[in-house]
């Protein structure tokens, strides 16, 4: 038996899944039974939200995460098709930090030996993004190689600089590829690869999976990549029963190779064993909501030249963006003070700047109110124990000038249990000092800090003394500074996770720059805290979990879809509605995710109008996502100038306006 529940946002899909998963887990337990979601926030989401009184494995997973883990689990047998005779007991998986450094080591080499890439302004990190995002794509399409290169060259047709360019992308990944294969080295595109290829296609790999699962169920189908699509058929085809959750209009992760237009293809078409449930019934969401965004579609669609609702209930606009996030804030403000709970309102801006985010919560927390940014990226460098572990280090070897009085301030404060006026007497008199530990008798600070925290700092200053012998060491280091130093302060579990992350961070990174000849601690040290410090991607917390009551909302439209904990709003700003950014392109200088997907038809180049087309679909795709969660209303707000000074002259501004009526809860 199969069954897909078909409904917009808001119709109860995922609540009709879970309900099936506890039923069938109270009745047979939650071993034979396998879930799979969209991100790895939404199994842990998942995870916490079942009751179940029978113990059992609880096999919710993302695509990409069950992939890894059976690529660890039949390595002996994946291990084979590898190149090089180099053999192992187990792979070491790359996160996504010594990937990107591996492939921006691969990039800089050939820049400067080679003269790659001289007529890109990018930096090699931004370069090493793209040619990994590339790799990536390739798999998630279940593409070869030979037709990735294909592809690629035929995006920027006769343009013979970019071909050049391109021609020297792909030589750079072949090496960065032949470079993991031969050291088993597997980032994700290599899992996936060896997934999809060497495994799943076997056929004791399938009837292992029959025999351990009965029931499979998939949570919103539409956000699946064509392989994990291939998954979900193989397993659909073994398991007893299987349930599907699938939004027609939940398109917005294409740009991270989703495929809407695929599911159609390989499940809804021609399927006879498939029921399909309608879901028409929205629990959230306005009943205009539904009405808005159809208006939109036919907007995007060139039948309409504006889609307008009373559930639009009215502009906030200004000729200076200051003056625009005032309004706002104003507006927001009234809201809170009519009844409006601050997390039940939300910014959503195409790109959200260090302007719009300070001006705004700097508004807010005048009158009272907080303000939460969902695209904030959460450092592990940020996080207090983190933070700390990293800092300690820095004063052993010597390194201070990276250390800022800042961060000592509130690593003095964690260590010793110090307030933030002591706390900071004691980092700037260090800071006087050459950023080193002083006597505090000599500087008359004992007596100021207190006699108790006095004796805290003496035995961290002791501590540091004799454990120098790891100066080079950082991994020893770290494992040494969390157990000796940081474990008695009793962390939270979210500080934890993040030493945690950091330690095997550095055990990875070590395990990848072994592979490399003449590489010593120091120069491993060294390279390590570059890379954190240079803002390389995987200096971002994976578990981020953000604290939103009693906080104003602010995100992109991904970022704010993107997260499980959201349900619903109450009112939504959409600001700077005049903004390009709106429609922006997915295609980089060396990767379009387009060009993987069904629908590239091996066209022979990349025009506008294909460009064009594919930006109002994103739009559509995300305008009608979070049209579906609003209750009460939006607020369309826009200024003149951008924060730069530029005129905005987008085109949302003239395809959104508000009703005639000015809607149930207007001003």
């Amino acid at each position: 038996m199969q069954k897909l529940f078909s409904g917009l946002s808001g119709t109860g899909k995922t609540n009709k899944l879970f309900s099936i998963y506890q039923k069938l887990a109270i009745e047979n337990g939650s071993d034979k039974i396998i879930y799979f979601t969209s991100s790895a926030k939404k199994v842990n989401f998942l995870r916490n939200e079942l009751e179940l009184a029978i113990g059992g494995n609880l096999q919710i997973y993302t695509y990409f995460g069950f992939a890894l883990n059976e690529v660890n689990k039949w390595w002996p047998v994946l291990e084979k098709s590898l190149i090089g005779s180099k053999m192992t007991v187990e792979p070491t998986f790359m996160n996504i930090e010594t990937s990107h450094f591996l492939m921006s080591n691969y990039v800089e080499k050939f820049r400067n030996k080679q003269r790659f890439f001289s007529n890109l302004k990018a930096k090699p990190v931004q370069i090493a993004v793209q040619l990994i995002d590339n790799l990536n794509l390739t798999e998630m399409n279940l593409l070869t190689q030979k037709e990735m290169k294909k592809r690629l060259l035929q995006w920027v047709a006769d343009d013979k600089e970019k071909k050049e360019i391109m021609e020297e992308a792909l030589i750079v990944m072949h090496k960065f590829r032949d470079f993991c294969e031969k050291n088993r080295l597997v980032d994700y595109s290599l899992a996936l690869k060896l997934f999809n290829n060497n495994l799943l296609n076997a056929k004791f790999y399938q009837n292992h999976l029959a025999h351990k699962f009965d029931y499979l169920i998939v949570d919103e189908l539409e956000k699946m990549v064509p392989a994990g699509q291939k998954l979900v058929n193989i397993m659909a085809s073994i398991t007893k029963d299987s349930w599907y959750a699938y939004n027609p209009a939940g398109g917005f992760n294409r740009f991270f190779g989703g495929n809407p237009a695929l599911i159609k293809k390989n499940f809804l078409e021609n399927n006879n064993d498939l029921e399909i449930v309608l879901l028409n019934k929205r629990y959230l969401g306005a009943e205009k909501a539904a009405d808005l965004a159809e208006d939109f579609a036919e907007v995007i669609n060139g039948k309409k030249k504006t889609a307008s609702s009373d559930l639009i209930l009215g502009e906030v606009d200004s000729e200076l963006r200051g003056n625009m996030v005032i309004n706002i804030g104003e507006k927001i403000t009234k809201l809170i003070e009519n009844g409006t709970e601050p997390e039940k309102i939300a910014v959503i801006a195409p790109a959200v700047d260090k302007v719009l985010e300070f001006s705004l919560e700097y508004y807010l927390s005048r009158v009272g109110y907080k303000l939460i940014n969902y695209n904030r990226s959460k450092r592990l460098v940020d996080l207090p124990f983190a933070r700390a572990m990293l800092i300690l280090y820095l004063l052993v070897i010597g390194e201070t000038t990276a250390i800022g009085v800042s961060a000592l301030q509130q690593t003095l404060g964690l260590l010793l249990d110090l307030d933030p006026v002591r706390s900071m007497l004691l980092a700037r008199k260090m800071t006087a000092e050459g950023m080193q530990f002083i006597d505090l008798d000599t500087y008359g600070l004992r007596q100021r800090i207190g006699f108790e925290k006095g004796e805290k700092y003496d035995f961290l200053r002791d501590w540091l003394d004799s454990n120098s012998s790891f100066e080079f060491n950082i991994e020893a280091f770290f494992q040494q500074v969390f157990g000796e130093v940081l474990a008695p302060l009793k962390p939270a579990p979210e500080d934890i996770m993040a030493c945690r992350q950091m330690i095997e961070s550095v055990s990875r990174f070590r395990e990848t720059i072994s592979n490399f000849k003449d590489e010593s601690d120091q120069d491993l040290s060294q390279r390590y805290l570059a890379m954190i410090y240079e803002g390389t991607l995987a200096a971002d917390v994976l578990f981020n979990d953000i604290e939103k009551e009693d906080r104003v909302l602010m995100a992109t439209p991904y970022k704010f879809l993107f997260a499980p904990e959201i349900k619903d709003v109450e009112y939504l700003f959409l600001v700077d509605i005049s903004s390009q950014n709106w429609l922006r392109s997915i295609a980089k200088e060396l990767s379009n995710p387009y060009l993987y997907s069904p629908q590239w038809n091996n066209q022979s180049n990349w025009n506008d109008q294909a460009d064009q087309q594919i930006r109002k679909n994103q739009l559509l795709d995300f305008l009608t996502n979070l049209f579906l969660k609003v209750n009460k209303g939006i607020y369309l707000a826009d200024s003149y100038l951008d924060s730069m000074g530029w005129e905005q002259e987008g085109p949302l501004y003239n395809w959104l306006k508000p009703g005639q009526g000015s809607g149930k809860y207007a001003d």
